[in-house]
């Protein structure tokens, strides 16, 4: 029996992506919400970013593909995004930014094993949490002055950081 590779196995993945990319582009023209070409130049990061992924997802290429692929493409969508659908400025968004890198590094972190896994996944979670909190400063949902607000819940860091301990602690039990 003749078993033929074919040529372009993953043509379905990569002519959906490519559909739902033109249908959410030709979505923006058609709602108006598109103010002229140049407000598409973030489809090359983001585009960048799915073909990093798509190799290493179809090729095996690098593990460190996860990450920057992960990354571009978020950071694509997010300026896509906030310069067509919400108008706002990026120096009110920042910490999302920061979100963007934890979530790469968290999805990089979580292919490792050990100790490697760790390394990754403990900053990652502290970005994005970080990133969390300075969100609704950066958007003044939250009235009260940043430096106020720090110097009444501190405290708040020993005790996330005991839970930790306990959980790591009967994690650690478990696995006995």
């Amino acid at each position: 029996m003749d078993r033929r590779h074919p040529r372009f196995p993953n043509k379905l993945a990569v002519l959906g992506v490519m559909l739902v990319i033109a249908g959410g582009v030709l979505l923006l023209r058609t709602s108006g919400r598109l103010p002229g070409l140049l407000a598409l130049w973030p489809l090359l990061p983001l585009l960048t970013g799915l073909v990093l992924l798509y190799y290493r997802v179809f090729h095996s290429g690098p593990d460190y593909y996860v990450f920057f692929g992960t990354s571009l493409l978020l950071t694509g969508l997010l300026l896509l995004l906030t310069g067509t659908v919400v108008v706002v400025e990026l120096s009110r968004v920042w910490p999302v930014f920061m979100t963007v890198i934890g979530v790469a590094l968290l999805s990089y972190g979580l292919r490792k094993h050990g100790a490697a896994r760790v390394t990754f996944t403990i900053p990652a979670a502290a970005m994005i949490l970080l990133s969390m909190l300075f969100l609704p400063f950066s958007l003044n949902l939250v009235t009260t002055d940043f430096a106020a607000f720090v110097g009444v819940w501190w405290p708040t860091l020993l005790v996330g950081m005991g839970v930790a301990l306990i959980v790591a602690h009967l994690a650690r039990g478990r696995r006995r």
